[in-house]
């Protein structure tokens, strides 16, 4: 029974923040196209069926393929801003297996098996190198893609990248309650306690979904389950390709190919998105060589249909320029010279940077810590947000003791990277160097990691799961 409601919030979770699920049952019509934009269906081998494809601007040289996300109208959702690009460059879209006007699949579908397509549907369009612009889930096909397929694009965009993050971490922020709502907005800003009351609430409210989804976090995963079974697959998907491919995206571990990657990248990101928290687009311009992030302010999830203005002056700066890196933290200063200590003891809502020897946090709420350096930092019943921070230790970088953190692009290093005990450790790229043990759980604690990675005598191993109990042992 507990599997069943562990299943059940998962898909809750995906399915209450897809739109395109609705669409699905009701089958509503699909907008009619432009009559000038060129429409083929063609057969495709990977699916085995036959793929839709639109084509426009085919007197300009530079090629862009546009991959959309989860929605039953695919390709459509790049209709508000084809119109633009068209009048500067050959435009390629398609609906993707399963979606839109192109056949349905019952079988899984993921990020890796869609890149596959992209391989053999490129060459049929452009000879040359491409820019491939992916939406939600197709940020991280062509995130998929472009690490295994580099020598075919010229660059890559991606917008609002969905997944990337450990699955129930994916979940769990869908599940959150946001602390400032559109339709507030101007009487919070005009009344301070409305603010802090709807702050109050919603974080009581966040407090136990995160509790009970911490429950379920210990039970086997459904998911993977429903994933190794080809029966149950073709009951559950049969009419469901949002569900069929929001599971094989919240399952598919980017760890390798964020690691090794070199293709130019510039990151889109509405600033308010519910769906794909901004933090993932953080992380990816921080993980990545070579990218940028741009953030559009006000906007969602899809800042292409929501924000389009917005939106398409981020793009054709990003088509125009390449992209400026920014995701080294500066510790030139603190090598020689850590000036003090920071001491937090029994207060909330505290965002400290700079460097310090020793960073000591106690029994604090909801502090934010980013672009710090340390000797070490130790938090005790706190609730603490950590990022771009870098500590340098001789002993134990960081011990976490009865708490919760949260932890993004982060460089421990020690004698133990991590000491942690009775604690919730959130970490998504995450670098443990430990000359003696990386991570030590020291007390029942549990740990999801995003695109980490653990080094012990110069062997790097990827951490990419949840780690539950008074051991270290990722599943």
């Amino acid at each position: 029974m507990k599997l069943i409601i562990s299943f059940g919030f998962v898909i809750a979770a995906i399915c209450s923040t897809a739109f395109s699920f609705a669409q699905e049952i009701m089958k509503e019509p699909l907008e009619a196209l432009p009559s000038h934009w060129s429409q083929m269906r063609i057969d495709e081998p990977i699916f085995g069926g036959q793929v839709h494809v639109v084509e426009t601007g085919v007197k300009h040289k530079d090629t862009i393929v546009l991959v959309h996300g989860l929605g039953y109208s695919g390709l459509r959702d790049w209709m508000d801003v084809i119109p633009h690009l068209e009048t500067s460059y050959h435009v390629v879209a398609l609906d993707l297996p399963g979606f839109g006007e192109s056949d349905p699949t019952s079988l899984q579908v993921a990020p890796q098996k869609y890149a596959q397509l992209l391989k053999w549907l490129i060459p049929q369009f452009s000879k040359d190198k491409v820019i491939l612009v992916g939406h939600s889930m197709g940020g991280a096909i062509v995130l998929r893609f472009a690490s295994e397929f580099p020598q075919q694009l010229h660059k890559l965009v991606m917008v609002d990248t969905a997944g990337v993050l450990n699955r129930a971490v994916f979940v769990r922020h869908m599940a959150q309650l946001p602390n400032r709502y559109d339709w507030l907005a101007k009487y919070q800003n005009q009344f301070g306690f409305i603010d802090s009351a709807v702050t109050k609430v919603n974080r009581f409210l966040n407090k136990i979904s995160r509790d009970v989804l911490t429950q379920l976090d210990q039970l086997p995963d459904p998911t993977l389950i429903l994933m190794g079974n080809e029966l149950a697959q073709q009951y559950v998907y049969k009419d469901r390709p949002t569900l069929n491919a929001a599971i094989g995206l919240i399952n598919e571990d980017f760890s390798e190919a964020i690691d090794d990657f070199h293709v130019p990248t510039h990151i889109i990101w509405g600033e308010l998105d519910r769906v794909a928290p901004l933090r993932t687009g953080k992380l990816l311009a921080s993980q990545l060589a070579n990218a940028e992030l741009h953030v559009i302010d006000g906007a969602g999830h899809v800042p292409m249909k929501k924000s389009t203005e917005q939106f398409i002056e981020q793009l054709d700066l990003a088509l125009l320029h390449s992209p400026k890196t920014n995701n080294t933290l500066d510790v030139s200063s603190a090598n020689t010279k850590y000036p003090e200590d920071l001491i937090c003891t029994g207060t909330e809502n505290g965002v400290f940077s700079g460097h310090y020897a020793r960073v000591v946090i106690k029994g604090c709420q909801y502090i934010t810590l980013e672009n710090l350096t340390a000797k070490s930092i130790s938090i005790e019943q706190s609730e603490v947000t950590l990022s771009n921070i870098h500590i340098i230790s001789d002993d134990v970088a960081l011990n976490v003791k009865q708490s919760f953190v949260t932890l993004t692009n982060i460089a421990l290093e020690g004698s133990t990277a991590l000491r942690i005990e009775k604690s919730t450790f959130d970490g998504a790229g995450v670098s443990f160097i430990g000359t003696h043990e990386p991570i030590d759980v020291v007390a029942d604690s549990l740990l999801y990691l995003s695109v980490s990675r653990q080094q012990k005598a110069g062997q790097v191993q990827f951490l990419h799961g949840v780690s539950q109990g008074d051991q270290f042992r990722l599943r």
